[in-house]
């Protein structure tokens, strides 16, 4: 299917320069890219929105394709590209990243905020030529991006009309960075979706096991990473899977043998599935055969 794409919408409006509270603080636009079949379906379709990886340091919109020099991921916006072939609207959204020193989110939710992993963070920021940053700094930075893709989910619903989208059958997933916000938004912020694709992104344990308490409507889970995938997702991932089942929440975990942290789309996974195939029968199973 022939597809049409609208680039640099605006979304959200959001402060940058923090300077830990002193600023001077300017206002910086987020913006989403809309991949829309040419041709819109007569009923309003399911949709999906993406976020994008890079340790909340790096990657774009329009490309998070990295390389450890074994794998190297799919770009978000090409799984957007991919999906809205299938008719399925879909939005790569941006989120304010460290280096512009965003405000905090204004209504934080990691419950453990000076235990973060920090693993990946510091030795990207050594790549990049900056300065070491505490767990407690950068989960203001994480709490920023949880806040930014949630308001991309709020904006797609009050637009949902214009895009021929069904604000019900709207399912939010990412990748590492992009997928802890996908996760974070849904589950943390509630921001009400109807499930969640998390490439090699993780919830914390700690936060999971809290939002799981506070019982509600919670979205289902489609988890998928690498065998030898970072330190902290292979240690949270299947430990999230775990709470998941245990307090009876829908939940799939889908392991590529071999892989690390980098992974393409086609890689095919313990079950024998391509992991584009994995993501399309998963959401096809909460919003109807695309």
């Amino acid at each position: 299917m022939t597809i049409r794409i609208a680039r640099d919408v605006v979304f959200s409006r959001a402060r940058i320069g923090w300077n830990h509270g002193k600023g001077p603080m300017q206002e910086a636009a987020l913006k989403l890219d809309a991949y829309l079949p040419l041709v819109p379906s007569r009923e309003p379709a399911p949709a999906l929105v993406m976020a994008f990886g890079g340790a909340f340091h790096r990657g774009t919109k329009e490309d998070d394709s990295f390389s450890d020099g074994v794998g190297r991921s799919t770009a978000v916006a090409e799984y957007c590209r991919r999906f809205a072939a299938l008719g399925m609207p879909s939005f790569s959204v941006q989120y304010r990243l460290a280096q512009v020193d965003p405000e905090p989110g204004r209504d934080p939710v990691l419950t453990q905020p000076d235990a973060i992993p920090m693993s990946r963070i510091n030795p990207v920021r050594v790549e990049l030529g900056l300065p070491p940053v505490g767990a407690r700094q950068m989960a203001g930075i994480m709490e920023a991006a949880f806040e930014d893709v949630g308001h991309a989910v709020r904006f797609v619903k009050a637009n949902a009309a214009s895009w021929g989208v069904d604000p019900g059958r709207i399912v939010l997933g990412g990748f590492s960075a992009g997928g802890r916000c996908a996760m974070y938004a849904a589950y943390g912020k509630r921001v009400g979706v109807a499930g969640v694709v998390s490439i090699s992104g993780p919830l914390v344990p700690a936060d999971a096991a809290a939002y799981l308490a506070r019982g509600g409507d919670l979205p289902p889970l489609q988890l998928i990473s690498g065998e030898r995938d970072l330190d902290y997702v292979c240690r949270f991932v299947p430990e999230i899977e775990r709470q998941f089942r245990a307090a009876g929440r829908p939940v799939a975990w889908s392991m590529v043998p071999g892989a690390t942290h980098f992974f393409p789309a086609e890689a095919v996974t313990s079950d024998g599935r391509p992991v584009i195939d994995v993501m399309r029968s998963s959401i096809e199973g909460w919003v109807g055969r695309l």
